[in-house]
């Protein structure tokens, strides 16, 4: 990891508050609202699986100290992009119709925005890239736009 490279707490605040510029307060609530279902959704991803064994025997030593926010405090924007396809597997998409779809359109600029801002970590997850891009897709399709 570059030492200038903010864990996830510090990427997803930024990218809310780059969004959230200029909204209504209806829109801004529903960003809220997705921006809290993906920490939580975090927060449930089992590290081991997704990002390998050295990532969730380090995840559980963090948690032992502190467990809330573990997740978000402990991995960077190589990782989230990683975790984010499971964000929009039909289980945890949110069940209002609206929020759904902003879940799943503020997913797909969420990548943008972390391909932009931290192209160097992007180097080594090209197949993290594919996989999200895909989830984004099929997501899209199963929803009506």
């Amino acid at each position: 990891m570059e030492a200038d490279t903010p864990h996830i707490n510090g990427i997803l605040r930024s990218f809310f508050e780059d969004e959230s510029v200029g909204r209504s307060y209806y829109v801004g609530a529903r960003y809220y609202r997705v921006m809290a279902h993906l920490c939580h959704y975090l927060e449930s991803v089992d590290a081991a699986t997704v990002l390998g064994p050295e990532s969730g025997t380090l995840l559980a030593a963090e948690r032992e100290l502190n467990p809330r926010g573990a997740f978000l405090r402990l991995f960077t924007a190589h990782d989230l992009v990683h975790c984010l396809p499971g964000f929009l597997e039909s289980r945890w998409l949110l069940r209002n119709h609206m929020d759904a779809r902003t879940q799943i359109s503020l997913t797909d600029r969420l990548l943008r925005w972390i391909r932009h801002h931290y192209p160097d970590d992007m180097h080594h997850c090209a197949g993290g890239i594919n996989k999200c891009t895909e989830a984004i897709r099929r997501a899209r399709a199963t929803q009506l736009w």
